[in-house]
């Protein structure tokens, strides 16, 4: 995975989300210049999603065919963390087996920013979508301090894209958009 640059190495606080390909996309997370992380399917009916960042890749799989949680799992498919949406609530849980628990939500009502924070270290990323973006469909603000304190910070960028994808697909699916 030499291909992508070490977040250590982020001098940026704004990275873009760049959309490549259109049946099947995948979604490139770049400051400009290097490219951090890339997203995407791991097939054609969107079941799973791999998250490469510099020195890892992680596999995201639903829990089971009728579950809302996804797991998180690395590349010799140890489970690593789940990823639950409470129940009549636009938080989603992120728990992680190593301890570290974080909330992806909207802090707002008519908000087109979508928020990943902790107890601890506060507001740690803002993912941003674009109005009538395709290609660029989205921007992450990153905390430049929390790249020391965080480990995680490669997968939690991803895994932030990769919940608001969710997010619109059933958007779209409940409003029978797309088929």
């Amino acid at each position: 995975m030499d291909q992508f640059r070490s977040f250590d190495q982020l001098r940026t606080g704004e990275l873009s989300v760049i959309r490549h390909g259109f049946f099947r996309p995948w979604f490139e997370l770049t400051d400009g210049q290097f490219s951090y992380g890339k997203f995407s399917y791991a097939n054609l009916w969107k079941t799973s999603s791999i998250l490469a960042a510099a020195h890892n890749t992680w596999i995201i799989k639903r829990k089971g065919v009728f579950s809302r949680s996804l797991l998180i799992h690395d590349t010799n498919d140890m489970e690593i963390g789940t990823i639950t949406p409470e129940l009549w609530s636009p938080k989603i849980m992120l728990s992680m087996n190593d301890g570290f628990e974080a909330v992806y939500l909207k802090k707002k009502v008519f908000t087109r920013t979508f928020t990943l924070t902790n107890t601890q270290y506060g507001d740690m990323m803002n993912f941003k979508t674009e109005l009538l973006g395709f290609k660029t469909p989205f921007k992450v603000s990153v905390d430049l301090n929390q790249l020391k304190n965080v480990p995680n910070l490669p997968l939690l960028a991803l895994l932030g894209i990769n919940l608001i994808l969710l997010k619109q697909e059933r958007a779209a699916a409940s409003a029978g958009v797309g088929g």
